[in-house]
């Protein structure tokens, strides 16, 4: 029983300090004014919600994920910009908001049912930690561009349905920075996984 305790403090404590960090990730100058996109400026947010994925599992992620929304909702200035309120929730980027939703659930899937499993193989599973969490997190930006892409369709009135393979295609100057946010995520993730694998490998108490 304390171990289940002290487990739900960690999550708390540690899903805490990402939305900390995640309101720092949204506000940095010189990213945020930078729009490859119109009303879509550069974050490190999608880093933070990786991480909240892949360390938290799929219900600490989610869990921290929704009051991330709730904070919004409540006006706390924690979005991309410094934005707060329902404008920044349901307006143009608001589809890229609630698109994180699929990276959450897919790396929180793979972190609550087989990262374990996998670290177990050792030095094996150490190894193919990054690219198998890597591409799982990739799906996850690709379905949030979707999401995203029909979001500024839907809040944009100069656009309708027959822009959306082009405005989707707009997604791919987002690509490469995406890219090495989740491979970021997959790196640091290790910090809370090997040590204990190791421990095991070498047949150390912990």
């Amino acid at each position: 029983m304390a171990t289940k305790i002290s487990l739900h403090i960690y999550q708390l404590i540690l899903g805490g300090l990402y939305i900390a960090l995640f309101a720092l990730a949204g506000n940095i100058p010189l990213f945020s004014a930078l729009h490859l996109i119109p009303g879509v400026p550069l974050t490190l947010q999608n880093f933070i919600i990786a991480m909240m994925g892949i360390t938290l599992g799929l219900r600490g992620g989610m869990v921290s994920y929704i009051s991330l929304l709730l904070l919004t909702l409540c006006g706390l200035p924690i979005m991309s910009g410094g934005k707060g309120g329902p404008a920044a929730l349901f307006g143009p980027t608001g589809g890229y908001i609630f698109g994180w939703v699929f990276i959450l659930i897919l790396l929180g899937i793979y972190s609550s049912f087989f990262i374990n499993k996998l670290i177990n193989k050792k030095l094996f599973g150490i190894s193919i930690h990054i690219p198998v969490s890597f591409c799982i997190g990739m799906l996850g930006i690709l379905l949030d561009y979707l999401c995203g892409t029909l979001g500024l369709i839907i809040f944009y009135t100069d656009k309708s349905m027959a822009d959306f393979s082009a405005t989707l295609t707009m997604n791919l100057a987002f690509l490469p920075g995406d890219m090495i946010k989740i491979a970021l995520a997959s790196v640091f993730s290790l910090i809370l996984f090997v040590r204990p694998a190791l421990k095991r490998m070498f047949n150390q108490k912990y």
